[in-house]
């Protein structure tokens, strides 16, 4: 694993109050918060941190107004940025940034990971059909 990386993933795991966060084969960690969100660590380079959360299949049946709210949380003045707003291949909704490690500290990783799992949790309150 990145030496930089590693070093935040240990500061992030004190302010935990875990002993350590291993990471899988690809130098990602999983974390569950709350009830219903995922948040996954990647370490892109020595530099680089990308942050994950799958929210929930996009629906089939999208109305207008809540495509444009999906997609107005990508612009500029975004409430939610770094992170945006994206589909994946499969068509999950995810949530996703990235952020430079350089700086970072474990308490300001962990505040951007509950923020990325509070908007996972509201948009999937927005989103969601019968």
């Amino acid at each position: 694993m990145l030496k930089r990386a590693q070093s935040l993933y240990a500061a992030l795991a004190k302010t935990l109050g875990v002993a350590t966060l291993p990471a899988d084969a690809n130098g990602g960690v999983q974390l569950s918060i709350g009830e219903s969100s995922t948040v996954t660590l990647f370490a892109e380079d020595e530099f680089t941190l990308m942050l994950v959360s799958p929210v929930m299949p996009l629906p089939k049946k999208l109305d207008y107004g809540t495509a444009l709210w999906l997609l107005r949380r990508n612009f500029y003045d975004s409430p939610i940025a770094p992170f945006r707003v994206s589909c994946d291949t499969a068509g999950t909704i995810v949530v996703w940034g990235r952020l430079p490690i350089e700086g970072m500290t474990g308490e300001a990783l962990a505040g951007l990971i509950d923020a990325l799992a509070a908007e996972a949790d509201f948009i999937r309150s927005e989103v969601e059909t019968d």
